[in-house]
């Protein structure tokens, strides 16, 4: 029983702990309304088995604020999962973003910075900073396009050996959300992130996602990721991929 509940443990938070490439495109909240929004995501879990107790929790808090003009993003994740003996994942997460609109036009120059450890990459700490433009090419009721080009600037200490990693990268994402009348929708981002002086050191991720509505209030959904990196840390697997299925059911209006 305690190697089936391990395996349960590691199959849920494996694609998380492993991807590096925090998906923001997901996290922004899509209203047309100027001023505050967010919300707050977090969960505690305790399991008891014959031999071994096992804890679980995250701490999800997402606060955005924007104008006409101006676009504040902050986000950050935290997860603990461990029993008396093992810790399953420890990872943690701290994102800002800020963006300001380029006259009237779709463009506009964003800036960021993120702090993160995680310790199934034996990360200690990585730390970046960087800047770019973002483009909204299609915007309708029920099509966005965004594609978005950045540089940024990492650095990483690993637990292993005392490796330090500093490098400049180039982040290019698409991401795009279309629904129809059917009520079928699909929603994508993609991320491409090689270094600078090194383009076949990279790092790709692609987050999908199709939903079908059934009823007013009922969807059903299947979910697809992928995380590649080219050059990872000792220990640490190349390619990671995970999908789900599921039902959602929405309620009030």
């Amino acid at each position: 029983m305690k190697q089936i509940i391990s395996l349960l443990l590691f199959s849920l938070i494996v694609f998380g702990a492993h991807a590096q490439i925090v998906n923001i495109e997901n996290r922004r909240i899509y209203e047309d309304t100027s001023g505050w929004s967010g919300s707050l995501d977090a969960g505690m879990s305790v399991t008891q088995n014959s031999s071994d107790v096992l804890y679980s929790g995250n701490f999800r808090p997402r606060a955005q604020y924007k104008t006409r003009k101006n676009f504040y993003l902050m986000i950050a994740d935290l997860n603990y999962t461990a029993s008396n003996k093992t810790t399953y994942a420890n990872s943690g997460m701290a994102h800002f973003r800020y963006a300001r609109r380029i006259h009237n036009s779709p463009w506009k120059w964003e800036a960021y910075t993120q702090i993160q450890y995680n310790q199934l990459l034996n990360q200690r700490v990585r730390y970046l900073i960087g800047t770019g433009p973002r483009w909204k090419f299609i915007d309708t009721n029920n099509v966005r396009f965004f594609v978005g080009t950045s540089t940024f600037w990492e650095y990483e200490e690993l637990t292993q050996d005392g490796i330090i990693n500093s490098n400049f990268r180039w982040s290019n994402y698409l991401s795009w959300f279309i629904r129809t009348k059917t009520g079928f929708s699909f929603s994508a981002t993609t991320y491409y992130q090689p270094r600078w002086d090194k383009i076949k050191d990279f790092r790709f991720s692609g987050q999908y996602q199709i939903a079908q509505a059934i009823t007013k209030r009922l969807d059903m959904r299947i979910e697809f990721n992928l995380f590649y990196d080219s050059a990872p840390p000792v220990n640490v697997r190349k390619t990671v991929f995970s999908s789900s299925a599921g039902f959602r059911v929405r309620l009030g209006e």
